[in-house]
């Protein structure tokens, strides 16, 4: 009876502990980046974000668990995948690529894991999944603070796509919105990968053009489209979102870079709150320079915060973000309309050597 007795204590003594260590696990939070490839800095300055917000914000009950996509689509399905179903994550958020978030909308929305993705957008994609919410603005609104620009320079606007997801998006969106605004569209398709421009730029430079949008899928393909670009036509008038603000391109392109207009997330300076001026401050402080232009690092940090918010209020986080404007975080106040999309942080346009 003793043994017996015994026994029932350790049995009962060991489900305790065991449902107090399950009850002490922290939050996980799956980040898929592109931690190597061409968008390799950008994700340091994502991974950066999280891991100085960690810090800042004194969160200790968070683990982050970062894995490599790529920005490939059959790679991000594994990660995200590996995330699920091994590392059992509570929330997913990270993801830069439109590449690397489209496959896996599905995959997540199966799994009902609320996901608040950092630099990835769907564009006019609709309905990815009812949890999963983008913190950076839809890539295709970046086109139309654009055309008043390519207005300036003529009717006809050339452009050079080099074919992938989300220039595919870009491609058809400048298509329908220039077409919308009166003006004609000479456009050559390449694949994507693509480094030598100069026949598809020949044939459309002999066709006429007011101005060219370079289209290309990475700060690679610019570099190699705008230096054999400025051979075929050294003044002509170069249209781009994002390319222009990289660190890579800049240091490329160094003072060639000019008569360039393009579109570009809103600057630090301007969606920084005291608490992002703040965290940029303690940024640069620890790192030196942003390896991106863009507020990656700032959006990395709002979206650690609101996950941590959202789970201090034990509340689930697709519900803390429908709840209504998002106030006092990092960034000026924002909301998500039904699709997940993003509303209050926009884009503007940004020029070099054009005045």
């Amino acid at each position: 009876m003793k043994l017996k007795f015994l026994i029932t204590i350790i049995f009962l003594v060991a489900y305790l502990i065991s449902g107090r260590l399950a009850f002490s696990e922290p939050h996980q939070i799956g980040i898929p980046l592109p931690l190597t490839g061409a968008l390799a800095t950008t994700a340091q300055d994502v991974r950066r974000g999280f891991e100085l917000g960690k810090e800042i914000l004194e969160i200790n009950d968070m683990k982050l668990i970062f894995e490599d996509d790529g920005c490939d689509g059959s790679k991000s399905v594994t990660v995200v995948k590996k995330l699920l179903e091994i590392n059992k994550v509570d929330v997913i958020s990270g993801i830069v690529c439109n590449t690397a978030l489209l496959p896996v909308g599905r995959i997540i929305d199966r799994a009902k894991i609320p996901t608040l993705t950092v630099g990835s957008t769907t564009g006019d994609f609709k309905g990815i999944g009812k949890k999963i919410f983008r913190i950076f603005p839809s890539d295709d609104l970046a086109v139309s603070p654009l055309i008043p620009e390519i207005a300036k320079a003529g009717s006809h606007l050339c452009m050079v796509t080099e074919s992938e997801a989300y220039t595919e998006l870009i491609d058809r969106t400048v298509r329908r919105e220039w077409t919308k605004h009166g003006g004609t569209v000479k456009v050559e398709s390449l694949t994507a990968g693509t480094r030598d421009f100069r026949s598809a730029l020949l044939r459309l430079t002999k066709r006429g053009c007011d101005g060219i949008f370079l289209n290309a899928a990475g700060d690679d393909g610019f570099i190699a489209a705008y230096r054999q670009l400025r051979i075929v036509q050294p003044d002509i008038l170069v249209f781009n979102l994002y390319n222009p603000a990289s660190t890579a391109v800049r240091a490329a392109l160094g003072d060639t870079l000019r008569k360039t207009v393009y579109v570009d997330l809103q600057s630090q300076s301007s969606l920084a709150t005291p608490i992002g001026q703040n965290f940029i401050t303690r940024y640069q402080a620890r790192y030196g320079s942003f390896l991106t232009a863009q507020p990656m690092a700032l959006l990395a940090f709002e979206a650690l915060r609101v996950i941590h918010q959202a789970h201090k209020e034990g509340v689930p986080l697709d519900i803390f973000l429908r709840r209504g404007p998002i106030r006092d975080g990092a960034i000026r106040d924002y909301s998500f309309d039904g699709d997940g999309a993003v509303q209050g942080v926009g884009f503007q346009v940004f020029k070099i050597g054009v005045y």
